[in-house]
């Protein structure tokens, strides 16, 4: 029984340095606590066998013992909590790939791979400016040189991570945020954020200068958005308007039904007359190389300046432009002119016509 209480005791001594290393300050504190508790239990122990000759004795022991018992499995307990609690996935992997994917400009693949929780709320398009942008603004991604915290939470969505980085591009050293969602057995992105440094100088100037369609948009000849433009334009002057569905992309397809589409060009054919040619280009901007707004003035030939948009894509800067949106804003109808004819000047209006009965209206 000595040696059981020399045991006990070490026990003790050893679960208090487990609560003095623990990270977790509550839980450590009382782990220490318990261990000292045991150490006066091993000391107690000692002395057992002394009373262990006397039935009281006997019933002493065993309640020392299913004591000592429950006391383990508390700690056993404790412990087991202390590592679930700690055991968060490491990201950075996840993270590095995925920022390195982007450097690589493979930005369509990472966001076919991401969490359909984030292809709901960010369009690819705007995806695709958003990196470009990025890369133009910090360069190219080189290294992850530090990770700063990892989180991870449970909500109605399911799990969601969080790992915040030092990340180091060509041009600064940015914090970059990374979250992830766990989906179909896998981390997914969830979104990505960027903390541009103070001392990098942004300018608006070389962004509008990136999105540029073209040099000069009104040129027909060296423009292809231009170009795809009035060559659909064209098609729906000539009936065609149901070549221009079958050679448009999916997402516009599943947007519009075929008959529907046809039958709408059909009417805003009957209702704008031939179409003749683009007069003005309001906004003509290339996203990423394979995403393209048009925004234009055509001229009909019973309308002039009928605003008509555009939206094109491609999958790479070799294929031609397919249509994704397409609408044309119908001028509104004009009122109904007064046609009389406005006095000369100088001149007094006309009396407008008596309606006094003559005084000898009802002479006989």
């Amino acid at each position: 029984m000595s040696r059981l209480g020399e045991g006990v005791s070490r026990l003790g001594e050893g679960v208090s340095r487990l609560g003095d290393m623990s990270r977790i300050p509550v839980v450590g504190s009382g782990v220490a606590k318990l261990g000292e508790g045991i150490t006066h239990v091993g000391e107690q122990l000692h002395v057992l066998p002394q009373v262990a000759r006397t039935r009281r004795g006997r019933l002493l022991i065993r309640s020392v013992i299913v004591g000592f018992i429950l006391v383990a499995a508390w700690i056993t307990v404790i412990v087991a909590l202390q590592l679930h609690g700690n055991d968060t996935p490491d990201f950075r992997p996840i993270a590095e790939r995925v920022l390195v994917d982007l450097g690589k400009g493979a930005i369509d693949e990472v966001y076919e791979q991401a969490s359909p929780r984030f292809q709901e709320m960010v369009r690819k398009e705007r995806f695709s400016d958003d990196i470009t942008d990025l890369e133009q603004t910090v360069g190219k991604f080189r290294e992850i040189t530090s990770v700063n915290d990892t989180l991870v939470s449970t909500g109605p969505t399911g799990r969601i991570g969080r790992v915040s980085l030092t990340v180091a591009y060509t041009k600064a050293t940015c914090k970059v945020s990374v979250s992830l969602h766990y989906d179909q057995g896998r981390w997914k992105l969830l979104g990505i954020g960027v903390e541009l440094p103070p001392e990098l100088k942004i300018s608006q100037a070389p962004r509008e200068e990136r999105v540029k369609a073209c040099k000069d948009p009104m040129d027909i000849k060296r423009c292809d958005v231009h170009q795809a433009a009035d060559a659909i334009l064209h098609k729906l002057n000539d009936g065609h308007a149901d070549q221009i569905w079958d050679d448009a992309t999916a997402v516009f397809q599943k947007q519009e039904q075929k008959a529907k589409f046809v039958q709408l060009q059909v009417e805003h054919l009957a209702a704008l007359g031939p179409y003749r040619r683009i007069i003005a280009v309001t906004e003509a901007k290339v996203i990423g190389g394979t995403s393209a707004t048009f925004d234009t003035l055509a001229e009909f030939e019973k309308a002039s300046g009928v605003r008509t948009v555009f939206g094109f894509f491609r999958r790479s800067r070799l294929e031609p432009w397919k249509l994704r949106s397409f609408k044309i804003v119908l001028p509104m109808p004009r009122a109904a002119e007064d046609t009389t004819a406005p006095p000369a000047p100088g001149t007094a209006p006309p009396a407008p016509p008596s309606r006094l009965v003559p005084r000898d209206a009802g002479a006989r």
